[in-house]
């Protein structure tokens, strides 16, 4: 039990920390009892981004990793199934495909001209890295939930040197709302 303790301490305390983007969730599932259910930016990624050989496939085990682009933004730069060392700058945070969407765009049969048919998660794997959902004081939530559905709310993840990755602090509008106590 203390080693979970002490684990939980250190990647609380690291030093590698990345700020994630959050984005709207379904309204029919966005809150369950006391926790905040959170999607983030980085939770689908083009399958474009995988380095690897062989095919990924549903409940892999993946590597990702984050680059903060010129606006500040952390965004995926590669994936793949075993751990990689980051670029300068970078940092790796650990997940696991919940699905793959392998379809292409398609044209549709138009008269005069074919149009391709907006389709956003073509070529996709969707990520989970086991901070999808978070305990809140009982009756703030729906602050919380109106705050994440107009983008602006933002989590602060601790990144262990193995990827795994744990949630560090709740910001609304730049303001911490929320730290993640270490015990």
């Amino acid at each position: 039990m203390g080693w979970m303790i002490a684990d939980r301490v250190s990647l609380l305390s690291s030093g590698n920390v990345v700020t994630l983007e959050t984005e709207p969730v379904d309204p029919r599932d966005i809150f369950r009892g006391d926790y905040v259910v959170l999607r983030y930016a980085i939770s689908n990624i083009a399958l474009t981004a995988y380095k690897g050989t062989s095919d990924l496939a549903k409940g892999d085990t993946v590597y990702v990793e984050l680059s903060k682009n010129t606006a500040g933004k952390w965004r995926p730069v590669a994936l793949d199934t075993r751990m990689m060392e980051p670029a300068e700058g970078n940092h790796i945070i650990r997940g696991r495909i919940t699905r793959i969407d392998k379809r292409s765009p398609r044209l549709t049969p138009e008269r005069k001209k074919p149009r391709e048919v907006p389709c956003p998660l073509c070529g996709t794997a969707q990520i989970k890295y086991g901070i999808e959902s978070y305990f809140v004081p009982e009756g703030s939530g729906r602050d919380i939930e109106h705050a994440r559905n107009r983008a602006e709310l933002t989590v602060d993840v601790a990144l262990a040197d193995n990827g795994e990755a744990a949630i560090k602090s709740l910001s609304m509008d730049g303001k911490t709302i929320y730290n993640e106590p270490l015990f």
